[in-house]
């Protein structure tokens, strides 16, 4: 227990180690004289280690050489690395091996033998200060190290929350981009199944005005064939479309840009909008007329090669096409197209040095300067039955894992979507 002085002020117990008992006695008179409590004088370094044990000195004055097995030294490192007791030595040997050594120990104060009372006052003083300034820091440290892993466990559950969230939101998008393809699939069967309907109305009256012969069956079977080959290769596209991949491989952009235009342009067809690709190397000017054509597949353009993930890149396409159709039909449904124009989603891709651009633009009702840097916010959208995932997720997948980059561009009449990819 520390004894406390009038003011209040603990007083600092001492541990005195040192062979020489008159020197020992004339270090004790001087720091009681100093206002120290001394607890205790020891002659060897295995005391020193059992009486510091045993009664917690808030400090010990050793001297280096020492009768027994351990000296000042090999005591001292003990006394602080272990029970974190500070340790000034009192020593009249001062050669350099011996300093290195007492260096190498961490001692909190080094003072030669003769000293005068005020010297001594000092030295301990200090090494208490630092003392105390040591274990703030480690407890400072030690609180530091545990908010830095209480920040770590925040940041990873953050992480995971986030990742949680966008599998969530790739979830609801592709079960939104499945629901567009399932009403893109029943626009592209709706022809093939009224031809087969027809072929099998008219072989009732074939048969009855006797027409049917072996060249008549020959033709029926070719076209319901033909029909029905059809219908299979959009139920293979459809299939294609939604299959995963799991790592970054080389795909061809035309080509995937292709197959989601396979999928989707009689449903455009039905609804009167137009789709027009084209591919450019020059930045020329990519509006034109209207016209409904595909240079995609042309093999004198080659072909544009990038590294992702092609079925995420085709998701991408789609919600793109899908909001410039909707957003054509708002405008016709609010009667802003003048007589002799169309709806128009044109697609261009421009290669460039390193990267490709790939321009989708319409021309809707275009968006509002004051939503411009919404669009891509998730759960955002304009639409009376959306639910504003689509441009998010397409944010997501250009950006973050196809390293590219998805933005808007301001255009006269409708808007223009760009992503830009590198080669």
């Amino acid at each position: 227990m520390q004894i406390r002085d009038k003011l209040g002020n603990s007083t600092k117990r001492i541990l005195v180690v040192e062979d020489e008992w008159i020197i020992a006695m004339n270090l004790k008179e001087m720091l009681e004289s100093l206002g120290y409590e001394v607890i205790s004088l020891v002659h060897t370094g295995e005391e020193a280690v059992r009486v510091s044990e045993a009664e917690h000195p808030n400090i010990v004055l050793m001297d280096i050489l020492l009768r027994g097995k351990m000296d000042g030294i090999e005591a001292a490192d003990y006394l602080y690395s272990i029970l974190d007791v500070p340790v000034v030595y009192i020593t009249s040997f001062t050669d350099e091996r011996t300093l290195e050594r007492a260096k190498e120990s961490e001692p909190f104060g080094y003072i030669l033998k003769p000293f005068e009372k005020r010297e001594l006052h000092i030295v301990i003083e200090m090494a208490l200060y630092k003392h105390e300034m040591d274990k703030r820091l480690k407890e400072k440290t030690k609180q530091l190290e545990e908010l830095n892993r209480n920040l770590e466990t925040r940041v990873k559950e953050e992480i995971e929350k986030g990742r949680k969230k966008d599998r969530m939101i790739i979830q609801q998008s592709k079960l939104m981009a499945m629901g567009e393809m399932m009403v893109a699939i029943a626009h592209q069967w709706r022809q093939p199944l009224n031809v087969i309907g027809l072929l099998v109305q008219d072989l009732e009256d074939a048969y009855n005005f006797g027409e049917v012969d072996k060249q008549y069956i020959k033709d029926m079977t070719v076209e319901s064939m033909a029909q029905l080959a059809f219908m299979s290769k959009t139920i293979s596209d459809f299939t294609n479309f939604f299959k995963p991949v799991n790592e970054k491989v080389l795909f061809d952009v035309k080509v995937a840009i292709e197959e989601v235009i396979t999928l989707v342009h009689t449903r455009l067809e039905s609804s009167q909008i137009i789709l027009d690709c084209e591919f450019k190397r020059s930045t020329a000017d990519y509006i034109g007329s209207d016209y409904t054509t595909s240079l995609l597949q042309d093999a004198s353009h080659g072909q544009i090669i990038v590294k992702g993930y092609p079925d995420a890149f085709k998701q991408v396409i789609l919600i793109i096409i899908n909001n410039a159709r909707d957003s054509i039909l708002r405008k016709r449904q609010d009667e802003l197209f003048s007589s002799n124009r169309k709806g128009l989603i044109r697609i261009i891709l421009q290669e460039q040095a390193g990267y490709v651009v790939i321009r989708v633009r319409d021309n809707g009702v275009g968006i509002a300067e004051d939503i411009c840097d919404r669009i891509f916010e998730p759960y955002f959208t304009t639409k009376d039955s959306g639910i504003g995932i689509g441009l998010y997720m397409s944010k997501i997948i250009i950006e973050n894992h196809m390293s590219g980059k998805l933005y808007t561009e301001n255009a006269d009449d409708g808007a223009i979507f760009c992503i830009e990819l590198n080669i």
